[in-house]
């Protein structure tokens, strides 16, 4: 199926000479196709705790990840970002984001390489608790976990960055490269300035950790 395209799931076992093919009706028929992922099942439904909505796939998701992370070695900058995989049917935690390509899907959190290869990832199932981080920050840290205290860099858009996620990184030898949003908390003044356009003004921060570059 993933070799040859067909319009519906059914005309794999047409038998109608535009579509016809013998290599799906040899393997099974089409009703019991049907039936496997319809009961396709990765976990006891009776062992699903409550505060986890992606139990029934936690330990699919989790094999995916030690695949990916054995077939490469992860390289010295690392990029995180967010993608969705498009889903139109009922799902509690079903995301709309009408900046993207596929405007409702699943978000997931992705740990790629300069070339996209990913490395880790974390399905998006809404709201939890946070430690008192706040979401991306946790997010960034919890993907790179097994990567940090090796000297890496980290990239990142506006969505993650922040100067407590700076700040937490370099306690773990990590550094930062993003956009930085002008509404973020504890931001310095020079975020404040009124630039001509064109001018570029930096600051160091007082230990000289890290450096904020603002621009028009």
């Amino acid at each position: 199926m993933g070799l040859v395209q067909m319009p519906s799931l059914k005309d794999y076992w047409s038998v109608k000479m535009l579509y016809k093919n013998y290599v799906a009706k040899n393997i099974m028929s089409r009703n019991r196709f049907e039936l496997i992922p319809r009961f396709w099942h990765f976990a006891d439904n009776d062992q699903a705790p409550e505060s986890d909505r992606i139990f029934k796939i936690r330990n699919l998701i989790t094999k995916m990840v030690h695949n990916f992370q054995n077939i490469m070695e992860l390289e010295e900058m690392m990029a995180v970002d967010g993608t969705m995989v498009p889903f139109h049917g009922r799902l509690k935690f079903k995301q709309y984001i009408p900046g993207k390509e596929h405007k409702y899907g699943i978000k997931l959190f992705k740990l790629c390489s300069v070339n996209w290869y990913t490395y880790n990832m974390e399905v998006y199932a809404g709201k939890s608790h946070t430690d008192g981080r706040g979401l991306f920050c946790r997010v960034v840290v919890d993907l790179c976990s097994g990567y940090l205290n090796c000297g890496r860099t980290i990239i990142t858009d506006n969505f993650y960055t922040s100067l407590n996620l700076v700040n937490e990184l370099l306690e773990k030898n990590t550094h930062l490269i993003g956009t930085l949003r002008s509404n973020r908390v504890k931001l310095p003044d020079v975020t404040k300035v009124k630039l001509q356009p064109g001018q570029i003004v930096g600051k160091d921060e007082e230990k000289g950790c890290y450096h904020v570059i603002y621009s028009s």
